[in-house]
C-alpha cells in the first residue's frame, strides 16, 4: 500500500521527512561539488532536506551551512550531521546575519519568486538552482511521475519512490527560456544552464541546472 506524504510549507508533513530520510546519499555530486569548490567561505545550502547531498558534499570537504523550513528534515540532519549549523526557517523569510559566496538549492526549491530573491538576497557572489523542466514534464514524463493538473506557469504532480512511498506536490514551472527574465527579478544574471546530462539535450532532462550570479546595478 503506498505511502502518500505531500510537500506542503503549510502544514509540514512528517512523513516528507522520513521518505527523504529513506532515500540513498547521492553519488553524483555535480554540478553541486565543482560549484562548491568554486566558491569562497562557507555555502548556503537551502533545503538541505534530510542530507542525502549534503552528506557526500561535507565528507568531500565543503563547509555547509543548511537551512530548511520542515522541521522534521532539520531534526535529521542535525541528527546526522551534528557540527553543521543547520537553521529552521523559510529563506523567503529568514534574515540571516551574513551573506555567502555560493547559495545553492537543488530539488526545485527556488521555483517562486519571492524564495529567489531570499535566496539572492544571503548571496554575495553565485547562486545555484535546480529546477523541474517543464518540457519534460508535459511531453509525459518519466515512469513513476504523474501529472494530476498543468497549466502553463504551474503544476501538480505524483512522484513513486522506492519503499512504496508516493510524493504529491504542487510546483511552479519555469520554462529554460523564461530564466534570464525569471533571474532578473531577482538581481541575478544568468551565467550557466544545463540539463542532467552536460552532453544531452536539455529538453529531455526531467530538471535542469542554472548558475547565476548577482547582477551589476
Amino acid at each position: 500500500m503506498a505511502r502518500i506524504v505531500r510537500d506542503d510549507p503549510e502544514r509540514p508533513d512528517p512523513g516528507f521527512a522520513d521518505l527523504y530520510a529513506s532515500l540513498p546519499d547521492a553519488d553524483d555530486l555535480e554540478p553541486w561539488l565543482g560549484w562548491c569548490r568554486a566558491a569562497s567561505g562557507p555555502v548556503l545550502y537551502v533545503g538541505i532536506g534530510a542530507g542525502r547531498l549534503a552528506a557526500p558534499l561535507a565528507a568531500a570537504g565543503v563547509h555547509l551551512v543548511g537551512l530548511d523550513a520542515h522541521p522534521g528534515m532539520v531534526r535529521r540532519v542535525r541528527e546526522r550531521l551534528p557540527g553543521m549549523e543547520v537553521v529552521c526557517a523559510r529563506i523567503e523569510e529568514v534574515r540571516l546575519d551574513r551573506r555567502f559566496g555560493l547559495v545553492v538549492a537543488p530539488s526545485g526549491v527556488l521555483d517562486a519568486a519571492d524564495r529567489l530573491a531570499g535566496a539572492a538576497r544571503h548571496a554575495a557572489g553565485r547562486v545555484g538552482l535546480e529546477l523541474m523542466n517543464p518540457h519534460w514534464l508535459l511531453a509525459g514524463a518519466g515512469a513513476g511521475v504523474r501529472v494530476l493538473r498543468a497549466e502553463r506557469d504551474r503544476a501538480e504532480i505524483e512522484v513513486d519512490y522506492p519503499g512504496g512511498w508516493t510524493q504529491v506536490a504542487e510546483a511552479a514551472l519555469r520554462w529554460p527560456e523564461d530564466v534570464e527574465r525569471y533571474l532578473a527579478g531577482a538581481g541575478l544574471a544568468l551565467e550557466h544552464m544545463r540539463g542532467a546530462d552536460p552532453d544531452g539535450d536539455l529538453a529531455g532532462s526531467a530538471t535542469y541546472y542554472v548558475l547565476a550570479s548577482r547582477a551589476l546595478s
